[in-house]
């Protein structure tokens, strides 16, 4: 398997792993760390040398149109994983020149144009291929292989107690919440249900991430008057990821902007209580009183939600183990060799 990815920044990555082959990229000013793949950047030469069974693309920017040019140069098929909405992301990764509503309908016309071509279009849920499809899209083929989680990793059996004290937390009830501090992450919406929840009983909320807005949601946490129960715990290494899940009491996502969402599924397979948002993928995996609680837009629900899962109310750690054991690395990855197979001829 060879790898193209955008070349990260110098220092950015320790010890990257063999057969990458890094393309020349660029970052975003609005939107830093984020790093796209430069035109031309020789793909279609590579590939050509490499001859590989399958092109599988994850991006259509510059690097997905190369992909689909070496594919039309070399007959060798090309899938695609969608990975962001766009209509979500305009806000935030656009350069603000065209008003937002006229980004995203040129988005969406860009998207029907590209998405027709690849051999096979991988949503991870069926929300987001419903969606596409909603807004016009025509696949030659949808495929729904969720990002698999590793339950190895990701479980209940994981000691947090390290991380518990390395932030104070011992004897405190801790809700979790894992990702880029960005705002399209929505999570303004969560620690403002922290902040009525947190009137009504001794909470902390343990936020391991970071990104441009985060300064700007220390400031806020500061406002709301909850500075001294959230704790920023900055950018966590991946070897410390599963004990963070293992140090909470329960985990909180807010965020509209997932096509899977695989933050959540990883405290689920931790055996965590999640509240997530009640939106297109989360919805779709997160059913509230069963596996997970679910709240709305708006921080009184979020509130309510957040507290059911720190006490885990209906008891769906289990039910939340169950739906990651259903979506596990294995499981998935046979899916996706399933379908590489396929889509080759080399079933």
């Amino acid at each position: 398997m060879v790898v193209f990815a955008p070349e990260p920044l110098d220092g950015e990555l320790e010890n990257p792993p063999d057969r990458v082959v890094w393309l020349p990229a660029y970052g975003f000013k609005r939107y830093q760390g984020y790093r796209s793949a430069l035109y031309p950047s020789g793909i279609v030469s590579l590939v050509k040398k490499e001859l590989p069974d399958i092109i599988h693309s994850h991006g259509i920017s510059f690097a997905g149109v190369q992909a689909l040019l070496a594919s039309r140069n070399t007959g060798i098929r090309n899938v695609l994983t969608y990975h962001t909405m766009l209509s979500e992301a305009a806000d935030h990764y656009a350069p603000p020149v065209l008003p937002i509503d006229v980004t995203v309908r040129l988005g969406w016309k860009y998207q029907r144009n590209f998405l027709k071509r690849p051999h096979a279009i991988i949503t991870p849920t069926k929300a987001i291929r419903e969606e596409l499809q909603g807004h016009g899209v025509v696949a030659r083929r949808w495929e729904v292989i969720p990002t698999g989680v590793d339950c190895t990793r990701f479980s209940p059996s994981v000691s947090g107690k390290e991380i518990r004290s390395r932030h104070g937390l011992e004897g405190k009830k801790v809700i979790l919440t894992v990702g880029r501090l960005a705002k399209e992450k929505n999570l303004e919406l969560l620690m403002r249900g922290f902040a009525v929840l947190s009137k009504e009983e001794d909470l902390r909320l343990l936020i391991a991430g970071t990104g441009p807005a985060a300064k700007e949601y220390a400031d806020m946490a500061e406002r709301m008057g909850i500075g001294g129960r959230v704790i920023f715990a900055g950018f966590v290494p991946d070897s410390e990821l599963a004990a963070y899940y293992a140090a909470s009491d329960a985990f909180g996502i807010a965020s509209k902007f997932e096509t899977q969402g695989i933050v959540a599924l990883e405290a689920m397979a931790s055996g965590k209580p999640v509240a997530a948002i009640n939106s297109s993928a989360l919805g779709e995996m997160v059913k509230d009183g069963v596996n997970g609680y679910t709240f709305e837009d708006e921080p009184g629900s979020c509130a309510e939600a957040l507290g059911r899962a720190v006490h885990d109310a209906d008891g769906v750690s289990g039910a939340a183990r169950g739906t990651a054991e259903g979506l596990s690395l294995e499981k998935c990855t046979g899916n996706l060799i399933r379908l590489y197979g396929e889509i080759s001829g080399k079933a």
